[in-house]
């Protein structure tokens, strides 16, 4: 199966080429929006292809018949013929360097004809010996930095994107009554935002039988080792997949143990140490040398006198000091949602109408919801101007009438300009009952300039939430530079809410973030910004979000009734 990160990723690749070779803007933003239309499917391309061919792609918003022509090559033969055919045109470290975060087609020219360097590794080198000679110093240590984010990032996948793949294996798996229990640990039960590969943990009275099975699951490629208790494996995706099996009355600090983190089990280790324990995944053991056996987690840590620490908040953040003072928060749940303020209709880029929208997000027994469409300088986005919203008005009023139950609020995205203000004017912002107001430009301004630019967006009084408020996208562009502590207080100052951001490739704020912005007092909206329907079940990547920076229902305003938000929001 091809996943829709791939095939999006060809797209940028066109645009990235085109832009190199000085071709019109309409042809490079043709293919952008095609890109982020890909990505922001719920559903994989190839299953829609299989569904009703090129006419069925062509009902995406953003793909056209020559789009939707690539995409069927793509999916029949693995490449697309015209790209292959532009990418032998240009060195091959050129398309290298156009894949470190943040820098360009230009730029990533620009460092091959100067530096002459052949790759990644080289150019890192070389930038360090001789970029100042062609190179700002700013512009050399940020090459730099997106030259490390690459490196750290490479081969680590999305946690959604893992997500599927970690069911169906475990599905697989519970199929066979050969094991007792399975559960997926490492980073993705602690629900970090990507994975370097999959583990899984298991209870089984025949290990060797079960072991067996595992490896023949049919979408593992390669078999690394198998054991009598262990087997690692190669998923079709390319992710390593490892599977440990231990006895049932070592359960609990076998799940302990592998979901980490590495820096919460050193410190977990320490403190046992202390107290005349050390420990393993077999169990906790006493001086004496008597082995204490853990069939549930919880018993790790009740053996240690701690409460019982979430998998989100293992990382070393001063977790364990919280839990032995029992005063770890009572982390928000996704039952706690009440309502998603941040999605985009058919009114901008978004593929469904705003009743398919109201009518999944009865499905989800929300309360209410916010129709953030984009406001008009973000034109690739189909923004709207005031006239646009004005229209809109009249289809929020009908379908408001039609779901009782459900509150569909008037809101937009409305973009930051570069100096603080806002693209919509303000006799048209008092007409939203809800503002969101986010940066979608000039990424690269001085911490200095981005905090004065958010700051001034904040005291706008008629903005009530800012949007991915870092501007990071996972594996592709690094958050810009900002005095958070001076966003966080001017949020509480104004009474303006903080995004977290549920899209998988966002996830921004990010967690450690909320962690220092709720000891400030900032209040939180957990969104999925969806761009479709299936996309509003993205909530989940939020809430681990707000969960792993320690945020309680309490400090999320979508949690509470809409009376109570509707007064939060008007006490401004």
């Amino acid at each position: 199966m091809i996943s829709n990160k791939a095939l999006a990723e060809q797209f940028e690749q066109f645009a990235k080429i085109l832009e190199l070779k000085n071709e019109l803007s309409f042809k490079i933003s043709a293919y952008q929006r095609a890109a982020e239309a890909i990505r922001s499917q719920g559903e994989s391309l190839e299953e829609i292809y299989k569904r009703g061919g090129i006419k069925e792609l062509q009902k995406i918003e953003g793909i056209g018949e020559s789009i939707s022509q690539k995409i069927e090559e793509y999916i029949k033969t693995g490449k697309i013929k015209e790209l292959e055919r532009l990418k032998n045109k240009i060195p091959k470290a050129e398309l290298e360097f156009m894949e470190i975060p943040g820098v360009g087609p230009k730029t990533a020219k620009k460092l091959f004809e100067k530096l002459k360097a052949k790759n990644i590794n080289e150019l890192k080198e070389k930038l360090k010996k001789q970029g100042l000679k062609f190179f700002k110093e700013k512009t050399q240590a940020n090459i730099l930095r997106g030259i490390e984010i690459k490196s750290h990032l490479s081969g680590r996948m999305l946690l959604a994107d893992a997500k599927p793949y970690v069911d169906s294996i475990i599905a697989y798996l519970n199929k066979s009554n050969l094991m007792e229990r399975v559960t997926a640990v490492g980073s993705f039960r602690r629900f970090k935002e990507t994975v370097g590969d999959i583990d899984l943990v298991a209870t089984s009275s025949v290990p060797a039988r079960a072991i067996k099975y595992f490896v023949e699951y049919p979408e593992f490629t390669k078999i690394i080792t198998s054991g009598e208790t262990k087997s690692t494996v190669i998923h079709s995706s390319g992710i390593q997949v490892d599977l440990e099996i231990l006895p049932e009355n070592e359960f609990g600090s076998l799940l302990q143990h592998f979901t980490g983190s590495k820096e919460h089990n050193i410190a977990l280790r320490t403190y046992a140490q202390e107290h005349g324990f050390s420990i393993s995944e077999h169990g906790i053991k006493e001086k004496s040398g008597k082995l204490i056996l853990c069939p549930k987690e919880e018993d790790v840590y009740k053996t240690l006198k701690m409460d019982y620490i979430e998998p989100e908040l293992r990382e070393d953040r001063g977790e364990i000091e919280a839990a032995l003072k029992h005063q770890l928060p009572k982390l928000v749940e996704l039952k706690d949602v009440q309502g998603d303020l941040h999605m985009h209709s058919n009114w901008s880029d978004g593929s469904n109408s705003i009743e398919e929208m109201a009518q999944k997000a009865k499905e989800l027994k929300y309360k209410y919801i916010a129709i953030s469409d984009h406001t008009v300088s973000l034109a690739v986005a189909g923004g709207l101007d005031a006239k646009g919203f004005l229209k809109r008005e009249k289809e929020l009023k009908r379908v408001n009438q039609k779901f009782t139950s459900l509150k569909i609020l008037n809101s937009c995205e409305v973009n930051i300009k570069p100096d603080g203000t806002l693209d919509l004017p303000e006799e048209s912002l008092r007409r939203f009952d809800i503002v969101t107001a986010s940066v979608h430009s000039s990424f690269n301004q001085s911490k200095e300039m981005m905090t004065k630019r958010l700051i001034r967006a904040i005291e706008n009084p008629n903005v009530d939430i800012i949007g991915h408020p870092s501007g990071r996208i996972i594996n592709r562009r690094e958050g810009y530079q900002v005095d958070w502590p001076e966003i966080f207080k001017a949020c509480v100052a104004n009474k303006v809410a903080l995004e977290i951001n549920a899209f998988p490739d966002r996830l921004d704020l990010v967690d450690s973030l909320v962690q220092e912005a709720k000891k400030f007092g900032v209040k939180f909206v957990i969104c999925t910004d969806a761009h479709n329907v299936s996309q509003m079940d993205n909530m989940i990547y939020g809430i681990s979000v707000a969960r792993r920076g320690w945020a309680e229902a309490k400090d999320v305003l979508s949690t509470r009734p809409f009376p109570e938000l509707q007064t939060w929001f008007k006490k401004r």
